[in-house]
């Protein structure tokens, strides 16, 4: 069984890492595959480039306990032909990201692909922009 899940992944913290745990818990003996966004995608979505490479981010995320494998998402507006490339069982949504997702199942069902889509819950209240505010301000 595959699961995936995506994001930039840019400056780890103790939220990226508990999520990715809770991700590899959901089905015993999954491989946990994550996307990462490239510094293009978030450069188009953000407005701005991460601060950690993409390949940097990707060795990062392979390097962290639960991950089975990172890969850099496709560039381009399909955002969901990387689902096509990988075929998960099960997409893991974070709470913030932005996809609706039994509207997400039904645009993968669209493409003949059966994927339950998730959601976890926030946990904490550690973010990437809190870590980079602090650090701009001290």
């Amino acid at each position: 069984m595959k699961i995936a899940t995506f994001g930039v992944f840019d400056i780890i913290h103790a939220g990226h890492v508990k999520f990715l745990e809770r991700c590899k818990k959901i089905s015993k003996n999954a491989e946990l595959i994550v996307v990462l966004a490239r510094d293009s995608t978030v450069l188009k979505d953000k407005g701005r480039k991460p601060l950690t490479p993409e390949e940097q981010r990707k060795y990062i995320v392979e390097s962290l306990k639960p991950v089975d494998k990172a890969i850099l998402g496709n560039e381009g507006s399909d955002r969901l032909s990387i689902v096509e490339e990988i075929k998960p069982d099960i997409i893991i949504l974070g709470h913030d990201q932005g996809w609706d997702e039994k509207e997400l199942e039904q645009e993968l069902k669209k493409r003949m692909l059966k994927v339950k889509v998730f959601r976890l819950k926030k946990y904490g209240n550690i973010n990437s922009t809190s870590i980079k505010n602090k650090i701009k301000f001290n």
